[in-house]
């Protein structure tokens, strides 16, 4: 009896603060204001996807998802998402809002989904086993985010130096940096750099210089040898040095960082393989003389 009436009264509890959390969001209206990011691609005549949030059906409990991401003020999450948004070239185009609210509603899916399965298997309910899939329902999102950032930069990292040699002779050949990028953008707009390249042309039809863009891409994309590269660009620009010669000279430099770490990789791979090797040929000596151990021990060899 007193076991059950413990359980009335977590389940009671359980109840009362989702109610009491639906209720604060419902309570006041969200505005129907489109992101800004999305307000300028479209006004600049882009055909952008429509997200989740653009559906009229989804708008009233989405809308309260968004109540609850603007009160979820933790400045660190919020610039862990803007980092893996930019890096992962937001197909989607959310917002950090969106991205919060999004983790907040996996996570509510999450503890209401463990409450449901903890009656109909367990018949009672695990607190333990209810904060920990509540937790893990809100930062599934965030590691689904991290890990497409990173691919992203992974093939951005494998193109980079393939399309700096492509800039580097197209500008040998006569051509300005923006021709060269603009061809380059034409014969692959699907590429993750060639994506992020039509991003620093679009700043500088609309004002920015080359530098500025530039710095802006290697802000976006976390990589060490990108910024290298910007930071060589903006130092041949400033000293007047040829475009196209600094920039196959860090194709070339990326190209010998690769190979150095290829051979790195290669010389400890047969030192990570030696514990297989032994554990392989301690099992292949156990098969072989395993049974005439065993006769050994009961006498029966000789």
């Amino acid at each position: 009896m007193h076991e059950l009436l413990i359980q009335l009264g977590v389940t009671g509890y359980l109840g009362l603060s989702i109610f009491l959390l639906v209720f604060s969001a419902f309570r006041y209206r969200q505005n129907d204001v489109v992101p800004i990011h999305r307000q300028f691609t479209r006004a600049m005549g882009a055909n952008t996807p429509k997200t989740l949030f653009d559906q009229p059906v989804l708008k009233p409990f989405l809308g309260a998802a968004i109540i609850w991401a603007q009160r979820f003020q933790v400045l660190s999450l919020r610039d862990y998402i803007r980092q893996h948004l930019d890096a992962s070239g937001n197909p989607n185009n959310y917002s950090v809002q969106e991205y919060i609210a999004i983790c907040l509603l996996c996570s509510l899916f999450s503890g209401i989904s463990a409450i449901v399965l903890s009656f109909l298997v367990l018949m009672s309910l695990n607190p333990i086993i209810l904060a920990l899939l509540t937790v893990l329902g809100f930062f599934g999102p965030l590691f689904a985010l991290k890990s497409a950032s990173d691919a992203r930069v992974r093939r951005i990292s494998k193109q980079l130096p393939y399309t700096l040699d492509l800039i580097g002779l197209m500008m040998g050949s006569g051509s300005t940096f923006n021709e060269a990028v603009t061809t380059i953008i034409r014969d692959q707009p699907d590429d993750d750099f060639n994506q992020e390249l039509a991003l620093v042309l679009a700043e500088v039809d609309l004002g920015s210089s080359r530098g500025t863009a530039l710095r802006n891409m290697a802000i976006r994309i976390p990589l060490e040898s990108l910024r290298s590269i910007i930071g060589a660009i903006n130092q041949a620009e400033s000293l007047g040095t040829p475009l196209s010669t600094i920039l196959r000279n860090q194709a070339d430099m990326m190209r010998m960082h690769r190979s150095v770490r290829a051979e790195k990789l290669s010389a400890s791979a047969s030192l990570r393989l030696m514990l297989p090797n032994v554990l392989i040929l301690v099992a292949v000596v156990i098969f072989l003389f395993g049974p005439m151990i065993i006769k050994w021990q009961r006498g029966e060899l000789f």
